[in-house]
């Protein structure tokens, strides 16, 4: 049984293949269009390349699993939820119709029109119960509460649960039109003279460096209002209409909160940072609401989250800390991305009954090269081949001289994260590192941090309580030693965003950052993702001498291979 699983007409659109419930491919679009969060309404291009990867043909495929269900709209129970969009006449029955669009625009004639052959069964998945699917059913977990907290999926914008086996108990939701956490970030983040999609980030990093303020903490206790058992509500008065504003505050409100940034971030004032510093605040304090009352209503040790919100590594830090689970899960693609995989999964395990699939552990599911491969493109780009004996020995003694290195070696991961295998790669010891790689390499904001990857061994000495954090998703206080010995990958505030690498998972990224630690003492690198600001991360040979040559990179390792510039 082949499923395909893919992500479309939205954000960050994805492919993913389960065969007999084995995740045999999963792959972001942009990083093959190039294109960063690419939106499209069917991913064609995705499609044919994972096709092309695995050696199948449409007409292989059992069934098309979409990540998106608009059937609802003829579901009486939502009824009050329509009559509230209803209401606001005009500014949000664009929710309405979008959520029309995207369900007309998964049809066989759009697919045949963009695909040649056979086309197989569409089969449709509600959004939230791909992102549900797409975190617990790659757990470790046999019970767990699950929370998805997103801009929106169909109506949805917070949903939690209880999962048992193939029950799935949904306990509560908040919904459209009015009610969604991720749309106040992209709001805010929009505020910030920053994109709607995709720089939400940044605003988690500038957060750091404001001071607390009484003027945006009591907006933003008015924008997001908790209530009774584990609920919240936005204020429409002051987010207004989300869906028709293009996710923009309503500008009176704007005014109170000093006028849109129009500068770039070399511009930020105090009161912008002070900003984002309440904005983030306001959204922990909100989500740890949430998942606080989950825990209670569960009764569960175990937690999963997914959903684009999962991303804010500082609330996942939080929950770690305070929200009362023992263990939580977050999948590497929790954002609509993943919901390729989830949505393949759910038909897979829920729908058809077959067997559950395996737990997820790691994330390199793209596009691997082979040596010969990886040789052909040096020499198609005409450049000297220098064949190494070992690669991670050379590139840890070059880390050690100050160099910064293109890493690019296995399969391309999934998800927004480089995790060892299309990374750029620095020492980590040096304070002025972090301005370095910022400046010469990766041409972004000076005050963005970089995270550290870190041997198994050394995690709990280095980030006291982390755990498991293979996708670099925790954000976590740093030890002393930590903010002594690898200052790089510590941020103003004393935390970092750790990736513990594991000798069994990836073996060869785990020797070159041991033998690091050989010649330095320190168990850990300096790592980012391989490529460029605006770029997506590199995924063919191509792409990494394409961006290699256009930033201020030392060297370029791909596979056994040493690429270098001229002198």
């Amino acid at each position: 049984m082949r499923i395909l699983g893919y992500s479309g007409l939205n954000h960050d659109s994805s492919v993913a293949l389960l065969e007999d419930g084995k995740l045999i491919f999963a792959c972001e679009s942009e990083k093959i269009r190039r294109a960063k969060h690419e939106i499209s309404p069917f991913p064609d291009q995705a499609i044919r390349k994972l096709l092309s990867v695995t050696g199948l043909e449409l007409s292989d495929i059992d069934a098309l699993a979409v990540n998106y269900d608009a059937g609802f709209l003829a579901n009486w129970g939502y009824m009050p939820h329509l009559w509230a969009c209803w209401r606001q006449r005009n500014a949000d029955l664009g929710i309405i119709a979008n959520c029309a669009v995207i369900s007309a625009s998964h049809s066989k004639a759009l697919i045949r029109y963009s695909m040649s052959g056979t086309i197989p069964p569409i089969r449709r998945v509600r959004h939230h119960l791909a992102h549900l699917a797409s975190s617990f059913l790659y757990s470790p977990y046999n019970e767990s509460a699950v929370a998805v907290i997103d801009a929106s999926g169909e109506l949805d914008c917070t949903t939690t649960y209880h999962c048992t086996g193939r029950r799935i108990t949904r306990l509560s939701a908040m919904t459209l039109p009015t009610d969604s956490l991720g749309s106040v970030y992209m709001m805010a983040t929009r505020h910030l003279g920053y994109r709607l999609i995709g720089d939400e980030y940044k605003v988690m990093g500038l957060a750091s460096f404001g001071e607390a303020d009484p003027v945006f903490r009591r907006f933003f206790e008015e924008l997001i209002i908790l209530e009774a058992n584990g609920r919240y509500r936005v204020n429409p008065r002051l987010a207004g209409h989300m869906s028709s504003s293009g996710c923009q505050f309503p500008e009176a409100v704007a005014k109170r909160l000093g006028g849109y940034h129009k500068g770039g971030p070399e511009m930020f004032t105090d009161a912008h940072k002070s900003f984002a510093r309440e904005l983030q605040r306001r959204i922990e304090e909100a989500i740890l609401h949430v998942i606080q009352h989950l825990r209670k209503t569960s009764g569960s040790r175990n937690l999963c989250l997914a959903g684009g919100v999962a991303l804010n590594c500082v609330a996942n830090g939080k929950l770690k800390a305070e929200s009362g689970f023992d263990n939580i899960f977050v999948p590497p693609a929790p954002h609509d991305a993943g919901t390729s995989i989830g949505a393949a999964a759910y038909l897979h395990y829920y729908a058809d009954g077959l067997a559950r699939p395996d737990p997820l552990l790691h994330a390199y599911l793209g596009q691997s090269f082979s040596i010969e491969s990886v040789e052909a493109e040096i020499l198609r780009c005409a450049l000297p081949v220098r064949r190494l004996a070992d690669p991670a020995q050379e590139a840890a003694r070059r880390l050690a001289l100050g160099e910064v290195i293109g890493w690019f070696q296995g399969a391309t991961e999934f998800g927004p994260r480089a995790l060892g295998n299309r990374s750029i790669l620095a020492d980590p010891r040096a304070p002025e590192m972090k301005d370095q790689v910022n400046r010469r390499i990766k041409e972004r904001e000076g005050y963005r941090p970089f995270a550290p990857s870190v041997l198994e061994e050394a995690a709990e000495e280095y980030f006291p309580g982390l755990g498991a954090s293979p996708y670099m998703l925790f954000i976590v206080p740093a030890s002393e030693k930590a903010r002594a010995e690898i200052p790089a990958v510590v941020h103003i505030d004393g935390t970092a965003r750790p990736q513990v690498v594991s000798a069994k998972i990836n073996p060869l990224y785990h020797r070159l950052i041991s033998c690091f630690a050989e010649t330095t003492g320190v168990p850990a690198v300096l790592n980012t993702s391989f490529n460029v600001a605006g770029e997506p991360i590199v995924n063919t040979p191509a792409d990494a001498i394409r961006c290699f040559f256009g930033s201020g990179l030392d060297a370029l390792i791909m596979g056994p291979f040493l690429v270098e510039k001229p002198k």
